[in-house]
């Protein structure tokens, strides 16, 4: 397939590879972020370039590395600007290859590597690797091992919405998440980024995915792995009620279809809104309750 935007990085295999720039987008994860960088001074090739963009908080000082990293910031007073962030760090970027990394994944020594090469091979696609899940507590938990990659591999886990997915081309778009995401730029650019329509918490990646999906891209699934760090996760994620609630609805009038079908059940299953998963209607019956939030949180968990 020839990519939306005419250029291409396909190459000969003899080639030199295309240059790769990894993007990460931040919002107070300082030590995780400290981690993943440690990460990719490692990896095999080294990225050409690291893009880090600070979210609702100063574009502070990264850790030193051996990798040539630069930095933006963008804010917003409503809420995380994911959507907005990504496009900075994009706009930021050098590469003609761009690989999104959330600011939880280690990346394995090969990942970056081997994301690249993906997207060499298959012109025309969205690549996206393997997240791996680390147990909290992990760092007391790593065995010795000749690697560090099989060390982490060792104690984390997949996630079990994803272990029926094989590497290879795929039709299943709902499964792309920005955790580890590979494209060319140019692909990026011609799809125009993420929709910054999206305000705040969800369902941004999923539109992403769709609309590279309606524009003729082909999805490419990599065991390439990223080894994510724990952090308290909210089950449902009810301090993100009223984004997700935003961002549902912009999803729905854009693609006919509702997104984060699983949270908005449960919303309706705890009485906090009506929904309509063949219809049009999502109505709020009530705000969840500071402890009904509260008790949500989960820290106990890989995922």
């Amino acid at each position: 397939m020839t990519p939306l935007g005419g250029a291409t990085v396909s190459r000969d295999e003899g080639d030199i590879p295309p240059s790769t720039s990894v993007l990460i987008i931040t919002g107070g994860r300082d030590q995780h972020l400290a981690r993943v960088l440690t990460g990719l001074e490692i990896s095999v090739p080294a990225p050409n370039d690291v893009v880090v963009v600070f979210m609702n908080q100063p574009a502070g000082a990264v850790p030193e590395s051996t990798l040539e990293v630069v930095t933006g910031h963008v804010s917003d007073p409503d809420g995380l600007p994911l959507a907005a962030a990504r496009n900075r760090a994009a706009a930021l970027a050098q590469g003609e290859v761009l690989v999104f990394l959330d600011v939880d994944c280690i990346p394995a020594s090969g990942t970056v590597g081997a994301l690249s090469h993906e997207v060499r091979r298959h012109p025309g696609s969205l690549v996206m690797g393997t997240p791996r899940y680390l147990p909290p507590g992990w760092q007391d938990m790593v065995p010795v091992t000749e690697s560090r990659d099989d060390g982490l591999r060792a104690v984390s886990v997949e996630h079990a919405a994803r272990q029926h997915l094989g590497a290879g081309p795929s039709a299943e778009w709902s499964m792309v998440w920005t955790l580890v995401l590979a494209l060319s730029a140019s692909d990026f650019s011609a799809l125009g980024g993420f929709d910054e329509g999206f305000r705040g918490y969800g369902a941004e990646d999923t539109d992403f995915a769709f609309r590279a999906r309606d524009a003729g891209l082909d999805l490419v699934f990599s065991e390439a792995t990223a080894f994510h760090q724990p952090h308290g996760v909210y089950r449902p994620p009810l301090h993100h009620f009223q984004d997700i609630l935003v961002n549902a609805r912009h999803f729905k009038q854009v693609h006919g279809s509702w997104p984060m079908g699983g949270w908005l059940g449960r919303f309706r299953d705890l009485g906090l809104v009506l929904w309509d998963p063949a219809g049009a209607q999502l109505e709020v019956r009530r705000e969840p309750t500071a402890a009904e939030i509260a008790a949500a949180l989960d820290e106990g968990s890989a995922y």
